[in-house]
């Protein structure tokens, strides 16, 4: 007979793959909806998913034809949307796109032109205090990024790791640096992002504040994710 622990794990396997079988029609949480989970259960045909997904895609090709402005337009209404759909509303403020644990900016030249994306993830929902070690709930944030640059394959990004100024700046650096490792290295390992496609992954403690103080500051702690075209076409 079959002790309780070994049932226990049979029952399990079970139970997961008729989740994994059945992923089209039993309800799934925010990170089992995205395009690079769905690749790797098999569920949805890469193709089907990318053209009924909210995303939108653009093939190769198209920054030159479109101009970086036009390309990026369409690439941060497609990254709004597939928050949104998945449960992340954002609401406006101060011209930005504010939801739960992130935000979403445009980065605009002198002329109002689309020139980056900044996606902003909340650094307590994104690590444990004094970690750098992804939460599940980054691992979502982050997928709807590494969805959007595979979406968007003339894409390229920078991570820059932000603490507030509690504890030796020494340690806060180090901790800042480690943790944009780890957002990169969630985009390379589930996304298939390549090494070109980061142009910079750097960690900077409290030398760019939002808020200017000395004290524990939330907004200060933060993952701060730049995405922009391989280059400027006009």
């Amino acid at each position: 007979m079959f002790k309780y622990s070994s049932v226990h794990n049979v029952l399990f396997l079970i139970s997961l793959l008729f989740t994994v079988v059945n992923c089209n029609t039993v309800e799934k949480p925010d990170w089992a909806k995205s395009v690079a989970f769905q690749k790797f259960c098999g569920c949805v045909n890469p193709k089907e998913a990318k053209a009924g997904d909210h995303l939108g895609s653009l093939p190769e090709g198209s920054l030159d034809k479109m101009g970086t402005s036009e390309y990026l337009e369409k690439l941060y209404k497609g990254l709004r949307n597939d928050f949104e759909h998945s449960g992340t509303p954002f609401e406006e403020i101060g011209g930005s796109l504010v939801g739960k644990g992130v935000e979403l900016k445009r980065i605009e030249d002198d002329e109002k032109r689309l020139r980056e994306l900044l996606i902003v993830i909340d650094g307590d929902v994104a690590f444990p205090s004094g970690k750098s070690t992804l939460t599940p709930k980054a691992k979502e944030l982050i997928a709807k990024v590494g969805d959007a640059m595979e979406a968007y394959p003339e894409t390229n990004c920078r991570i820059g790791g932000h603490t507030d100024s509690v504890g030796a700046f020494s340690m806060n650096l180090k901790l800042s640096k480690e943790r944009s490792q780890s957002v990169k290295l969630e985009l390379k390992l589930i996304h298939r992002i390549v090494e070109a496609r980061f142009k910079e992954v750097d960690g900077f403690a409290d030398l760019h504040k939002i808020v200017d103080t000395m004290l524990a500051e939330k907004k200060n702690r933060r993952t701060e994710i730049y995405v922009g075209t391989v280059r400027i076409v006009y």
